[in-house]
């Protein structure tokens, strides 16, 4: 299944919205998406606060490789949507996840959130 990629600055309403698009894409009356997970500084880093997670660049770089190692290992499930959920603002580590999902021979989207939830 596709994989979501969402970016934006943070009280964006990133959160709220990949909450959303999870239950839409469950319910939706195909049904080829038979589950979904949402990845995000939490999930990926459970023993750190997320302004632990972006404290300084050696944290930082340290929370970027566990979202980009958790998102690997979810996105070969072809039954899954993941929808990573992180702020995702540098350009390479997008295309580090493009190049994941394309070596697992799944599709991805990004989806830039602004501040305005009516504009996203």
């Amino acid at each position: 299944m596709p994989s979501l990629i969402l970016t934006g600055h943070p009280s964006s309403w990133k959160t709220n919205f990949a909450e959303i698009l999870a239950a839409r894409a469950l319910a939706h009356k195909s049904s080829l998406i038979k589950s979904t997970v949402i990845i995000n500084e939490e999930s990926a880093r459970p023993d750190k606060s997320i302004r632990e997670c972006y404290a300084n660049s050696t944290e930082e770089k340290l929370t970027r490789g566990a979202l980009k190692s958790e998102f690997d290992k979810y996105v070969k499930d072809s039954t899954k949507l993941v929808i990573l959920d992180s702020m995702n603002y540098i350009k390479g580590f997008r295309y580090e996840l493009h190049c994941i999902s394309k070596s697992a021979g799944m599709k991805h989207g990004i989806v830039w959130t602004l501040n305005r939830e009516d504009v996203a």
